[in-house]
């Protein structure tokens, strides 16, 4: 997501003690899945306990050293006993089964220095079916010193053969003050934007350099305008044209998931910058009609990587919120 200053953050000491604790014991499980929501480090978390598995001089909370020729090494993305798989052109793109046939290669040879290989595979669930499922055989006859790190924010996207072969390993949210104490120290202009992005700091954080936040506001005052018949739909979704439709949509997705927070919790309308008219807009909605338009959105957004007219598919989507405000008012008269 981001480039932090360091991989191991606040929240993930306990789930780092206890893996710690397993590598002194020798008994590092050969699989690993570190998993938990987008936003709180994951990547980091497996890079840094990649490095300390591979550490000549780890240090005496398990990190690695950072000066050994080992680290020096994983720094420069040349060390022999490490290999990372990633998607080849994009984030959103596939892992494909060639890939990860080049990954079991290498946990098939020897170590060059004696020690663990360790491979990482980031973001698991971007693995093909065929990609994933060639793994299994690795995984019921492991080779011994050889560590598979498996990064994913959805583990239900892996086979439930594959999942059940690794050892789980979950970030938890952190506290909300500890989270708010580290951005203040860290990336301060963020903190406005830590509910938004469901109290995970490094969403936080990459949604303040995307400038989410301006356009979130954008988007809500659309939202209410339309409700009130102050603004067209149409001429709304000339306004964000060009954005990026599934940029767009994700944009809606946090304005809708506040709106059903608001409409069945009696939750702070101050809590995210400019929600505060969708608070009051969430009296006059009716939570199955929230619901359907909800499963239109995601509907819609599963289809954003197709070739879809970004101006029609906007206008839909906008008129279809026109439409679920305006029978959520025509049931309430009734």
């Amino acid at each position: 997501m981001i480039a932090v200053q360091t991989d191991r953050l606040p929240w993930h000491h306990a789930v780092w003690d206890r893996l710690i604790a397993c590598h002194r014991r020798g008994r590092v499980p050969h699989a690993i899945a570190v998993t938990g929501s987008a936003g709180l480090g994951k990547s980091a978390f497996a890079r840094g306990f990649a490095r300390a598995l591979l550490c000549l001089s780890p240090l005496p909370e398990g990190d690695g050293c950072g000066r050994c020729r080992s680290c020096s090494l994983q720094a420069a993305g040349s060390h022999p006993d490490h290999y990372a798989v990633h998607p080849e052109r994009d984030a959103g793109g596939p892992i494909k089964i060639d890939q990860i046939r080049q990954l079991i290669d290498f946990l098939m040879r020897s170590s060059q220095y004696g020690g663990y290989r360790v491979a990482l595979v980031d973001p698991a669930d971007r693995m093909t079916l065929s990609a994933a499922n060639s793994l299994l055989k690795t995984l019921e006859e492991p080779p011994a010193a050889a560590v598979l790190l498996l990064v994913t924010s959805e583990l239900s996207q892996l086979p439930a053969t594959l999942r059940s072969r690794c050892q789980r390993v979950q970030l938890k949210l952190p506290a909300a003050g500890l989270a708010r104490d580290w951005l203040a120290t860290h990336y301060p202009d963020a903190i406005d934007l830590l509910a938004l992005a469901g109290g995970m700091p490094l969403r936080a954080i990459a949604y303040t350099q995307a400038g989410v936040g301006e356009r979130y506001t954008a988007l809500v005052a659309d939202l209410v305008a339309i409700a009130h018949n102050r603004q067209s739909p149409v001429l709304a979704a000339q306004g964000w044209t060009g954005t990026g439709l599934r940029e767009w949509i994700e944009l809606l997705q946090l304005a809708l998931a506040e709106l059903a927070r608001a409409a069945i919790t009696d939750c702070d309308a101050d809590r995210i910058s400019g929600s505060a008219q969708l608070h009051m807009l969430s009296q006059a909605i009716d939570c199955s009609h929230l619901h359907n338009y909800m499963e239109q959105v995601t509907a819609i957004r599963r289809a954003a990587d197709q070739p879809l007219n970004e101006q029609l598919a906007l206008e839909d989507l906008l008129i279809g919120w026109r439409t679920a405000v305006r029978s959520a008012r025509a049931q309430t008269m009734g």
